[in-house]
């Protein structure tokens, strides 16, 4: 018989490698490729409960690890399949979880989540279409999805300037004052986002930039050298 651990591989390469994602090594991770972002697909195990999450990776971010910088975990109701990125207090009954108590009953519920995720996969990939889409979304004052309030920074200043807008960029990157920051991380970030913050005034080299970084982290994650897509170079 499966565990359920295979139980959970099994559904989810059915309904995820049509789309094109692929197993990540021998995770309940699965990704896609898009070039200049991951698309993952995660089933997160908790005891006896999974969790299931749809999330982007900007690969801009020179990190060596799949996070969710928007997107994340999944809530949805049984009843009608209906799901929400965030709880939605409407008095109805959401879940974020299935718990399994058999084969069969945990195998009703992977069916269910499966599709679930694949509809929010299918939904991100119509949404994220160039990084000055990217730039408007993180920009919008209710955005706050993903990330630290620093990365959020970071993330909109970068997809700012691989799209042109060096205005927006610059504001950015501005915000991020290596001298108020305490972490470790936060300098680090502090000082990529001030080296940014120095290319403003010459768009095409923070361009080349930013690529660069995209190429790097990459590297860092074992993805190929030659992307399946690179950002439209911007009409200087």
């Amino acid at each position: 018989m499966p565990t359920p651990d295979q139980m959970v591989v099994t559904a989810a390469q059915a309904e995820l490698r049509p789309l094109g994602l692929q197993r990540h090594k021998r995770t309940r991770i699965w990704v896609e490729d898009r070039g200049w972002w991951l698309l993952f697909a995660e089933f997160e195990r908790a005891g006896a409960e999974t969790h299931v999450g749809v999330g982007v990776t900007w690969l801009w971010s020179g990190t060596a690890s799949v996070s969710y910088d928007l997107g994340g975990r999944l809530y949805w109701r049984e009843e009608t399949g209906d799901f929400a990125t965030e709880h939605p207090r409407d008095g109805h009954t959401w879940v974020r979880s299935i718990h399994y108590a058999d084969d069969g009953q945990f195998s009703t519920g992977l069916k269910q989540i499966t599709g679930i995720v694949r509809r929010r996969v299918e939904q991100l990939r119509q949404e994220i279409t160039t990084p000055a889409y990217v730039a408007r979304l993180l920009s919008a004052p209710q955005s706050r999805v993903g990330a630290t309030s620093w990365w959020h920074t970071f993330h909109t200043g970068a997809a700012a300037g691989l799209s042109g807008d060096t205005e927006l960029a610059r504001r950015q990157f501005a915000r991020i004052r290596p001298d108020r920051m305490a972490e470790g991380w936060e300098r680090d970030l502090g000082r990529r986002a001030a080296a940014l913050l120095a290319l403003a005034d010459d768009p095409p080299e923070l361009y080349r930039r930013l690529s660069a970084d995209i190429s790097e982290t990459r590297s860092r994650l074992g993805l190929p050298e030659t992307p399946p897509g690179t950002p439209p170079e911007p009409q200087w």
